[in-house]
């Protein structure tokens, strides 16, 4: 029995302890998020767009993640619809940028890693560039997105004389609550995945300006950057979707 599975049993006991039923639930859905987001990497390597298997991938996944935890209901629903377009929005901010500042590839200090493999891939690195950045960011949106929303559904139900803009402008409070945090969360989940580079960089005793110029440090933060904007976004566009589809009577007011 190897690590992997023993730490797999053990997050699983822990989910179904803490969490119960959704716990066990949440768990499950982990690992099918996983299974799709292996078939997707493989569809990429087919050679299928990339993009367009990025954003089908995202939507799959954040279909999956909301549904099926949390049932179909307005704020799964508006969640789902935030998401995708936020996903879409952050892939057309950050192509063209990212295209230009031409981080996609490898650097000098992965000539050793890459030195025995094959470069002839026939992949466009910048498409997969934007593909890490929206499956690094999905988490996070979805996150704050229900977050939103499940706050929205509770503050509707419980205020029947509440405006469709005073529950915008409680969606948008709760948003800014969630913002910072979220933000330091997608930021240092980059970081601490460049930690080993940056030991590398200070055993060969490069300086400050070496390491800001380096394609993957700068390849690090544009993908916590893009992530930010990701988080951003969520924020009103999902306040605006769930005040518009509580107010359109799909759901009745608690009495």
């Amino acid at each position: 029995m190897n690590v992997p599975f023993i730490l797999l049993i053990i997050l699983l006991i822990l989910m179904t302890l803490i969490g119960g039923q959704r716990g066990t639930k949440s768990f499950f859905t982990l690992l099918f998020n996983f299974i799709i987001m292996f078939i997707f990497l493989i569809l990429i390597g087919a050679r299928l767009n990339p993009i367009t298997v990025t954003i089908v991938g995202c939507i799959i996944i954040s279909f999956t993640t909301l549904f099926f935890i949390n049932g179909v209901n307005i704020k799964t629903v508006s969640s789902l619809i935030s998401v995708a377009i936020v996903v879409i929005l952050t892939m057309l901010i950050t192509y063209n940028i990212g295209s230009n500042s031409n981080i996609q590839g490898f650097s000098s200090e992965q000539v050793e890693t890459t030195a025995y493999l094959s470069v002839y891939v026939n992949l466009d690195f910048t498409k997969i560039i934007v593909c890490e950045i929206l499956f690094g960011l999905l988490g996070a949106i979805i996150d704050v997105s229900i977050s939103i929303s499940s706050s929205m559904n509770e503050i509707y139900k419980s205020d029947t004389s509440i405006t469709r803009i005073n529950l915008f402008k409680s969606g948008m409070s709760i948003g800014k609550d969630i913002l910072g945090t979220m933000t330091n969360t997608l930021l240092f989940a980059y970081i601490g995945s460049f930690m080993s580079l940056i030991i590398y960089f200070n055993e060969l005793h490069y300086s400050l300006s070496q390491i800001f110029n380096g394609k993957v440090f700068c390849s690090e933060i544009f993908q916590s950057l893009c992530g930010g904007i990701g988080i951003i976004l969520i924020i009103p566009i999902t306040a605006f979707i769930c005040s518009k589809l509580l107010f359109l009577k799909l759901q009745p007011k608690a009495k």
